[in-house]
């Protein structure tokens, strides 16, 4: 049985890989056993996703140093505490992208950001589809898991922000981060630094910005920047 480092609370991304309901979800886990998980069902336009017993998922998920991910499938679904939820097998093996692939750069940037005001992640898809205006700020350094974003408004760690960047050669819309941590920057006394992970973008997406950070961290190295 795999050691995961997985905890209770924790959003994770979910991928249905063939069927009626193939795509991505977010969704949080409910309890870790022995044998089993068990996660939210996915919300996706107000209804729950109803996935079958025997659906094969890749979950994923993430901290600030790695990337994680491994396959399971459903075995059972019910109600907790009115939540719709899933029982998911305890995987076998977890694969983990290398820390290497998420040195983070120290770069100012331009991101759009705005905090998705959520009572429950399964809330998730609908306020995506909101638009709200947005706050202009900038990076501080980023990473292929994560960015921290100079902000003067405070947000509390756990909660989700929405980010669009434009930046050379990508740019991402619709970009779901989760704070992870706040801090205050010594430089910019009236900055507030928050720590953000991804939590919806893509593997392509992902090893798009991990190839995009290697080249400025080595542009860096050749003005003696870094």
């Amino acid at each position: 049985m795999a050691n995961l480092s997985l905890e209770i609370d924790q959003s994770v991304e979910v991928e249905v890989k063939s069927g009626s309901y193939t795509g991505s979800y977010i969704c949080k886990v409910i309890d870790i056993a022995e044998d089993i998980i068990q996660l939210t069902l996915p919300i996706k336009k107000e209804a729950v996703v109803p996935l079958s017993v025997g659906t094969r998922l890749e979950v994923s998920f993430s901290d600030e140093c790695a990337k994680y991910s491994f396959r399971t499938k459903v075995l059972s679904r019910h109600k907790a505490n009115n939540v719709a939820v899933c029982e998911v097998e305890f995987p076998a093996k977890v694969n983990k992208i290398q820390r290497r692939d998420f040195v983070r750069v120290p770069i100012r940037e331009e991101v759009e950001y705005r905090q998705l005001e959520l009572d429950d992640l399964q809330e998730l898809e609908d306020e995506e589809d909101k638009q709200e205006d947005f706050k202009l700020t900038f990076t501080r350094d980023i990473s292929g898991g994560g960015l921290l974003l100079a902000v003067q408004e405070y947000i509390s760690p756990n909660s989700f922000v929405e980010l669009k960047f434009d930046i050379e050669d990508f740019s991402f819309d619709k970009v779901i981060g989760e704070v992870l941590r706040v801090d205050q920057l010594a430089e910019e006394d009236e900055k507030i630094g928050l720590a953000i992970k991804y939590i919806n973008i893509s593997q392509s997406e992902q090893d798009e910005i991990v190839q995009w950070v290697l080249q400025k961290q080595l542009e860096l190295h050749k003005k003696g920047l870094l």
